[in-house]
């Protein structure tokens, strides 16, 4: 195989993605109607294709089981650009899984996963790749990955610019005593809330936060805060919110992954964290107008064209 002098090195959760929609209320223990269906899905692999369809050479290392879902994980994730040479199947464990329940504004209401593959990631199993990990232009990582696993590939990074999602309240806290090795760290505000040990409920309150994760270390801190909008901190500390486009939520499944995406190509393309916020919150915008976890038509070109019609949100920076 013959590997671009410049690609990005994405590490971390391929797993089948079940999502339900419900019609209307319902009462608790009861059965009702909606819409299920599956794709494929997973934070790091997720952002590998969205990565992939904004024109970026990705590869992901990643795990499946000798399965029908991990068949089908492979193909997709091939069929939209991604290299999945480095995706290994594991013949004794199963497949990943999410499975997740939405209202019919959109919004999930629950979310439950099965991703007991993603404990065979051991520094010793990631030592294959390290020439993929120090040679990227960046590594993308999420909190999927044990804290080990984690650590390992922060040491590992040299130079090249660490970016990670923190994924869950829980998944998040592996990152404690990593903050000073990285380049940009995605939270929700529950998650900036439980790394910082600060409120993050008010815009005020989240660029607090975000403030205090970079004084732990962190270069970049964005924050998402769903409807609500974005806040962030850069490396000079200087902080900045955006607030987020009215608009239908037909699934919110995979925009957070897209946001994440959107950031990591702004960042690599040289743009400042101030310039890459609106970029970043225009991929999640498309993607949360799809019924997909990820936005079949997701381009560069989609994205500018969505940004041109959200520029009535505002903006604020204070330092």
């Amino acid at each position: 195989m013959i590997v671009p002098l410049i690609f990005v090195t994405v590490v971390g959760g391929a797993n089948m993605d079940i999502v339900a929609q419900t019609q209307g209320e319902g009462l608790k223990g009861d059965s009702k109607p909606g819409q299920i269906h599956c794709s494929p899905g997973g934070v790091a692999r997720n952002v590998a294709e969205n990565l992939a369809r904004l024109g970026h050479a990705t590869r992901l290392i990643s795990g499946v089981g000798d399965d029908a879902f991990g068949r089908s994980l492979r193909s997709a994730t091939d069929a939209a650009g991604v290299d999945v040479a480095q995706i290994h199947v594991v013949p004794d464990e199963r497949t990943a899984t999410y499975l997740s329940v939405h209202g019919s504004d959109g919004e999930m209401i629950m979310a439950v996963n099965d991703m007991a593959i993603l404990d065979r990631f051991t520094p010793e199993w990631l030592q294959a790749h390290v020439a993929l990990i120090r040679g990227a232009a960046g590594l993308v990582l999420d909190c999927n990955l044990t804290a080990a696993s984690l650590a390992w590939l922060i040491a590992q990074a040299g130079d090249v610019p660490v970016m990670v999602d923190g994924v869950s309240v829980q998944k998040c806290q592996r990152l404690r005593g990593l903050l000073a090795g990285l380049h940009t760290l995605k939270v929700n505000h529950l998650e900036a809330q439980a790394l910082s040990g600060l409120p993050a409920q008010s815009t005020e309150e989240a660029q607090a936060a975000a403030l205090a994760l970079h004084r732990l270390g962190v270069r970049n801190v964005v924050v998402s805060r769903g409807a609500l909008g974005v806040c962030w901190c850069d490396e000079a500390g200087v902080l900045g919110a955006r607030d987020a486009a009215t608009m239908r939520v037909v699934n919110s499944s995979g925009a957070g992954d897209a946001l994440f995406a959107g950031l990591v190509h702004a960042r690599l393309t040289g743009l400042t964290l101030a310039e890459a916020v609106p970029f970043a919150m225009a991929c999640a915008e498309l993607t949360l107008g799809s019924p997909f976890a990820n936005h079949p038509h997701l381009s560069v070109s989609a994205v500018q064209a969505r940004q041109s019609i959200s520029i009535h949100h505002t903006e604020s920076t204070s330092s």
